[in-house]
Order: structure tokens, then sequence, then C-alpha cells
């Protein structure tokens, strides 16, 4: 069968799924993308010139679009994130149309009257929706009465293994975030620097990068921790997984303070929990569906440093009580996270889709 795949080249989650897709050797995978990105084996990209670089891109190069899918032939077209590629696709009006959406196209894009209606029309001209969590699938209802499938994204548990947690002379607390302000890392420094008045045997590492970096570590230095805090700056585990495990792994705890509902899934979340750590999250979006209060981490509210403080210090003093949550977190991503299964659901949708259309 031959699929032809819409989306973001350089997103490193769109990059896992046609890596994973492009495994199956009964597809012949395309991929119709403005960035050039990585490039895998056994796949085939066809890459749009931006005439504005602005969205006006996405309208403007319809024509391109369909000239393209009129040549590959495809059994069916996937577009990811439910605005831009999405619109696209609709546009296009291939059948079968599978749209997947993410997560801020379906929470934030809607705030914008415009915005909610290419959705609403995206979502109109598509033959089959997914998502990634429950609480998308729910919040989508706002925008179609179409069935919603859920395909969540998990993680490959032969490369994210399990590493048994015991009792160490410093215990590090860590993220993996893009450095903006919806991630709330600020909060996470704020918390630590709380607790090194109490724990001098915390050290706080931060793996990303991005438009509050000079700030985040301004501040570090300001509440005298910065000794005790590295960013340790983007690492793409596409192009250095030894790097990213290593690091990722290090943790005795993870942090999600994400301060958005349209933080819908936190797949880091599922990556430190197939590793067996303990995870210190926001009640927010979707994170508590990944993240269960008291027996795989502990929710705290949204920008709080001091309930975040509170439920860092709670683990730090408890060896058992971190391997216990680590424990459970690394079956609930065997039961519900497994990336190859979750990969075999996608292709049983592409199956099921080509042979009813």
């Amino acid at each position: 069968m031959k699929i032809v795949i819409l989306g973001e080249n350089v997103s490193v989650h769109i990059q896992k799924w046609i890596n994973a897709i492009s495994q199956e050797k009964s597809i012949d995978l395309h991929v119709i993308t403005f960035d050039r990105g990585v490039k895998y084996e056994n796949v085939t990209y066809h890459y749009i010139n931006l005439l504005t670089n602005s969205k006006l891109d996405y309208f403007l190069n319809i024509p391109k679009v369909k000239r393209l899918v009129k040549s590959i032939k495809p059994d069916l077209l996937h577009a990811h994130y439910a605005t831009s590629y999405g619109f696209m696709g609709a546009l296009v009006n291939f059948h079968p149309f599978i749209i997947t959406g993410w997560g801020a196209d379906i929470f934030d894009s809607p705030k914008n009257p415009i915005m909610k209606w290419l959705l609403q029309f995206s979502f109109k001209k598509a033959d089959y929706i997914t998502v990634l969590t429950e609480v998308t699938r729910k919040e989508i209802k706002h925008l179609t009465n179409k069935s919603v499938t859920l395909i969540p994204f998990g993680v490959d548990l032969q490369k994210f293994r399990f590493v048994p947690r015991q009792e160490k002379n410093t215990v590090h607390i860590g993220t993996i975030r893009t450095l903006s302000e919806k991630y709330g890392v600020e909060y996470l420094i704020r918390a630590f620097a709380l607790l090194r008045k109490k724990h001098n045997n915390i050290e706080l590492d931060i793996v990303g990068d991005g438009p509050l970096r000079v700030s985040l570590e301004n501040l570090a230095e300001e509440l005298g921790i910065k000794d005790h805090v590295v960013f340790h700056g983007f690492v793409n585990q596409n192009d250095d997984f030894k790097k990213y495990f290593s690091l990722l792994s290090s943790m005795d705890i993870f942090t999600i303070l994400s301060v958005l509902d349209s933080e819908t899934f936190g797949v880091a979340a599922v990556e430190a929990f197939a590793c067996g750590i303990p995870i210190v999250a926001t009640n927010v979006g979707g994170l508590p569906e990944v993240i269960d209060n008291e027996l795989t981490g502990i929710l705290v509210p949204p920008r709080n440093f001091e309930a975040t403080a509170e439920a860092l210090e709670r683990l730090i003093i408890d060896l058992k009580l971190r391997i216990e949550f680590g424990n459970n977190g690394r079956k609930k991503v065997e039961q519900l996270y497994d990336w190859k299964n979750n990969t075999n659901l996608m292709i049983s949708l592409y199956k099921n889709a080509i042979l009813n259309k």
C-alpha cells in the first residue's frame, strides 16, 4: 500500500511516526513537507518551496500538492496537525484522508474564529480523525461530530529500557522541555532554590533550549543556585539517542510543569516512566491522563513553585516512594504506550480505510 504523509519533517514527533511507518515492508511511504529535516531510508520525500514564509504558504501551495498527490497515486493521505497540513490536505480533496490532531491545534486554534472555521472544514473533509489522548478526543467534539480514534504516542520499550533506582549520594531532578513560558521551567528553578536551602544533596538538570534560556540562567544565578543547575541545551534523540537516554535515565525525579491546558500529552513523561522515573507534573491538560496522582507521580497546581517544592521533597527524602512510583509508571507504559502496539494501531487504521474506500 502506498501512503502519503503531510507534515512538519522537522518535528521529532512526526519524524518518529514517519520512521515507524516506513519499517512496515508492505508500505511505500511518501512524505510531502516544507521542511528538509531528517531523512529515513525507505521513504520518498517531496519538498515544497516556501513562497511567502507565512501561513499563506499552506494555501498557495495547494496546486503543487494536488499535482504531487496525483503523480504519486497513493492509496491514502494522512495529515499530521489539524490546522496547517490538515487544512492543506482537506483542500487537496483526496480520499481516504486521515487527520491527526496533536494538541495546540485542537485547544488553542479554535479561539480564533477563522481558525475554528478552518478546523471544522478540515474535519468535514476527513474520513478518519485520530488523536493522542482522551482529553483531546473530548475537546475535539466541539469541532466535529465524527468518530475520533485514540492512538497514543508511545515509546520504544527496547530503546527506553527500565533502569532500576537505587540509593545515591546526589538526587538529580530534571526536565526535558523547550525553554518557553508555557512549559513553566521558571517554577521548577524557583522550587529547586527553595529545596537547596534544606537539601544539599540535590542537583537540577535542564535539557532543552528556547527563547527563555538566558533569562532562566540569570534566574538561577540570582537565586544563588547556578552551580547546582546544569543547562544541557537541546539534545535531539534522533541524532544522538545515546546522549539523550543517558541524560534522561540519570534523573531520579522527572518534572513537567506546563502552565497551559494545551499540554495534551507530554511525550517526555512516557519516556521517563519507561525508564522507571517518578514524575512531578502540573494538573493541566492531558497530563493527569498520563500521570496518576499518588500512583506514578504527584500532580501539583500550575505556576505554584511552593507546592512543586513540597512534592519534590517527598520524593527526595523517600527512595522507597520513588521506586514505587517509577515501577508503576513502567507498568503503565507497557500496558498503554508500547510504541510497537501504537504503530500497529495506525497501520490497521490505514488498512481498514483503504479496504473501505
